[in-house]
């Protein structure tokens, strides 16, 4: 037999899948959250060929790049503070940070 607190933890995730469908249908059906974006990386609106997506790209991978380089430090004291209190994810959080940190890097200069 099922417990009632796992039937009460089945409806709320159902609840919130629900939610965040619905969210997603809204936000395509507006269809601004591309405008949003393009303006915010300065984007122009009839992007020409090949040209267009690197600039695209770089407009949107400096300001990540710079959001994550000021995010892995933290992440890797998280990581090593997990590591102290004994758990074995403690790596990982650090391996994450750095390795998404790397990874954005790289990007940088492919698309430079």
């Amino acid at each position: 037999m099922h417990s009632p607190h796992s039937a009460a933890r089945r409806n709320a995730a159902r609840t919130v899948v629900f939610a965040v469908a619905c969210l997603v249908v809204a936000a395509l059906r507006s269809g601004s959250g591309a405008a949003i974006v393009r303006r915010a990386a300065s984007i122009p609106d009839q992007a020409q060929g090949l040209e267009g997506f690197v600039n695209a790209s770089n407009a949107l991978v400096g300001p990540a790049l710079v959001a994550m380089a000021a995010l892995a430090p933290l992440g890797c004291v998280v990581g090593a503070g997990a590591l102290m209190f004994g758990s074995r994810r403690g790596m990982v959080i650090i391996g994450a940070s750095l390795g998404t940190l790397i990874f954005l890097g790289s990007v940088k200069g492919i698309v430079a």
